[in-house]
């Protein structure tokens, strides 16, 4: 699993450079190990309460739009540790309430219109595409709730799967589509191998409804090949690790050798 985390080829780029992604992997990373910590070993302590928010300010003063969406899954993620047997029902209907807060949030004020400020945010990435060489066709996306439903697949085909090997955009971006081919074909190694009647860790479900989550919010809003290619990178770690760690490998060997 430490290749999860530190040697996948799109993380390990784009958070080596000189980018915000990887003080965000940094701070999303010490976050998450001392929420960890302090749920699981049960070591509350006013440091890693302080350090948790320090770490979240960060995250905050770099990219705010990553602070809503980890916000819900933090919550979520407590609450479901007190009752992880109802953990996805926890994170279902806490993201439910969310989701509704959300497209609500332009009723309280005009300033507070996350819809509308997604919206905003696509049509300046539109803007910005328009002098790059890595543009790509996105649906226009309108405050309401049908233009986000709408928008939703075409948001997670940009955000999980371009670049395609079939497009021929950029000779450098065959490593990144190689790359998803290759967590596409993890993927539907774990839908037909996966581990059944095991109990799911909240911290599984905490990785996924957050990562989806950034994926949405990536794939909703930027129309650029590259900059797709490096917000996404540190959220597929999230990803993978819970695919990797559930999937029965025994069993896939014996399949593998029976075949």
């Amino acid at each position: 699993m430490t290749g999860c985390i530190f040697l996948l080829p799109s993380a390990v780029y784009y958070t080596s450079g000189i980018h915000r992604d990887g003080l965000i992997f940094l701070a999303l990373s010490m976050l998450i190990y001392h929420v960890f910590i302090m749920l699981k070993a049960k070591q509350f302590s006013w440091k890693r309460i302080f350090l948790s928010l320090i770490f979240l300010g960060l995250i905050l003063l770099l990219r705010n739009f990553v602070f809503i969406a980890l916000a819900p899954a933090i919550i979520a993620w407590i609450a479901a540790e007190q009752r992880p047997k109802y953990a996805f029902l926890i994170f279902t209907g806490i993201y439910v309430f969310v989701a509704i807060l959300f497209f609500c949030s332009g009723l309280l004020s005009p300033a507070f219109d996350l819809p509308g400020y997604t919206s905003s945010r696509q049509l300046a990435f539109i803007e910005l595409a328009k002098k790059g060489a890595s543009a790509i066709n996105i649906n226009p996306l309108y405050p309401n709730f049908r233009s986000f439903l709408n928008n939703t697949p075409q948001a997670l085909n940009h955000s999980l799967m371009r670049p395609y090997l079939t497009e021929h955009i950029n000779f450098f971006y065959i490593p990144a589509g190689l790359e998803v081919l290759l967590y596409e074909i993890l993927f539907v190694i774990f839908i037909f191998f996966r581990k059944k009647n095991i109990a799911i860790n909240p911290l599984v479900y905490f990785s996924c409804f957050f990562s989806i989550t950034m994926f949405l919010v990536i794939g909703y809003t930027i129309p650029i090949i590259g900059a797709i290619a490096r917000y996404r990178s540190i959220y597929f770690t999230l990803v993978l690790i819970p695919v990797l760690c559930y999937t029965d490998w025994n069993r896939l060997k014996k399949f593998i050798h029976i075949s």
